[in-house]
């Protein structure tokens, strides 16, 4: 017959070793990742960020009293919600409209710094001869058709848009 268990011998485990095996696993399975954040944290240093990081981290409730501060004074929360809108009007435009726009933009402000250091002078004739100018009544038109558009949007929501007091555009 079996004698009884009088006494259990624990093996002693040696919790070191496991968790540096456990680390070991841990970076081959994530090597790619490991040596992008060493880039990422090698980067940070040279750029002189570290330290700063450091002392946010360190200073983190004085600076947050700080910028909650400077947040909460009214004309920074206003700008704060025109920042907003202005972001959320660029998200609606089309980045091809828009493109074409400011390229269009650029176009009219060196010809307007051209004919300002040019310092010559405008007259009714010149006005009038300006106006038959196939990229002046290009101009014209969309500036015209903006402002068309820009006026329906603020009518009053039971105002008529069709209250034309001029030629449609």
């Amino acid at each position: 017959m079996a004698q009884p268990i009088q006494q259990i011998v624990h093996q002693p485990r040696d919790e070191r070793r496991e968790a540096q095996a456990r680390v070991e696993e841990a970076v081959i399975q994530s090597a790619d990742g490991i040596v992008d954040g060493l880039r990422l944290l090698q980067a940070c240093e040279e750029k002189g960020l570290i330290p700063i990081v450091r002392a946010l981290v360190e200073q983190g409730d004085d600076v947050l009293r700080v910028v909650v501060h400077a947040i909460s004074r009214k004309g920074v929360t206003d700008g704060l919600k025109n920042l907003i809108g202005i972001v959320q009007f660029l998200s609606v435009v089309p980045p091809e409209d828009m493109e074409r726009v400011f390229h269009a933009v650029a176009s009219g402000l060196e010809r307007a710094t051209e004919q300002s250091e040019a310092n010559s002078r405008l007259g009714v004739y010149d006005l009038l001869r300006a106006l038959r100018d196939p990229d002046v009544g290009r101009s014209l038109a969309m500036l015209f058709a903006f402002l068309k558009g820009m006026g329906s949007g603020l009518a009053e929501p039971g105002e008529s848009a069709h209250k034309d007091r001029g030629p449609e555009v």
